[in-house]
């Protein structure tokens, strides 16, 4: 498993090298500067400041030295938030984002696995049809929509929890109801797809000839094989989650990474851009290669490809 592991990390090493190079060439053609929102300074105190972060040197000398600094664990300074580091920055926020990607996740899991359970056994009926509408709906209903839609219902009209904070464990609720909504519309549609494709495979049906029960088949030879479009689905949307949560994070002032971006964009961070980013690159890197690993254990044949 361990030769499986770090040949994915060794292939998606030019990924996050790409991505790097990318956002460090767009955030320096963007017209403007870190220091243009500034009030009025003399032109040798911007010269100055240009020194400091080296920003008066070449392009290409700038994206060398910022790699050699990022391979060594350094992402430089921030230019707005006096002695903080990038990394300092992106890691206290990071412990936000990732706790709200965790219970959205284990929400999307619970309820989409056991949504696609109950279609299997309702197969056909009126409720299988219901559950699927729900599923479709949950699928097209952004965030920008189900959010203040709970806020109102819950927040304004039943006063049952808070809207804008983040300390008790309700606060937590409404947040990952918003995220992990979309996630188990997704999940339900592809487990009960995969379930059905593996209840139509001659090693069930030989089962069934011997005699062994349902629930048997269904939890022991079934259930396994018919989860593995939901795995391969999971690092994808688990890094998702955490990267793409950042009209929920504003919707309920949550400090995560989503709202730093938001915050490191308006006031031209290039450098806490530049960390969030590569962070989201690597998240995406070390879940991809996580849920190929657990593919394998799934099913050997992938190992053995």
């Amino acid at each position: 498993m361990l030769p499986f592991l770090l040949k994915r990390i060794l292939l998606a090493l030019p990924t996050f090298f790409a991505v790097t190079f990318l956002t460090f060439t767009l955030v320096h053609f963007v017209p403007g500067g870190p220091f243009d929102a500034e009030k009025e300074m003399p032109a040798a105190i911007r010269q100055k400041l240009h020194e400091r972060y080296g920003l008066n040197r070449p392009l290409s000398e700038q994206y060398c030295r910022y790699i050699k600094n990022v391979l060594h664990g350094d992402f430089g300074p921030s230019y707005k938030y006096s002695n903080w580091d990038v990394a300092d920055l992106v890691k206290s926020k990071a412990v936000v984002s990732f706790e709200l990607g965790l219970y959205s996740m284990l929400f999307a899991l619970i309820v989409g696995v056991s949504v696609s359970m109950i279609c299997i056994r309702l197969q056909g009926t009126q409720w299988d049809f219901v559950l699927c509408f729900l599923s479709t709906l949950g699928i097209c209903l952004p965030a920008f929509i189900v959010g203040p839609l709970l806020i109102y219902i819950f927040g304004i009209c039943l006063h049952w929890v808070n809207v804008a904070c983040w300390e008790n464990w309700s606060d937590k609720i409404l947040p990952t109801l918003t995220i992990g909504t979309l996630y188990a519309s997704y999940i339900s549609r592809l487990a009960k797809r995969g379930l059905c494709d593996v209840l139509q495979k001659p090693y069930i049906m030989a089962a069934r000839a011997r005699g062994i029960s349902e629930r048997r088949i269904f939890f022991i030879h079934t259930l396994r094989n018919g989860i593995l479009p939901v795995v391969a689905y999971m690092g994808p949307a688990f890094a998702g989650i955490i990267s793409g949560a950042i009209v929920t994070e504003t919707i309920f002032q949550i400090p995560g990474l989503g709202r730093l971006l938001i915050q490191a964009i308006n006031n031209r961070d290039d450098m806490l851009i530049l960390g969030i980013v590569n962070f989201y690159a690597l998240a995406v890197i070390i879940c991809n290669a996580l849920v190929d690993c657990i593919q394998a254990w799934l099913n050997p044949k992938i190992r053995l490809h």
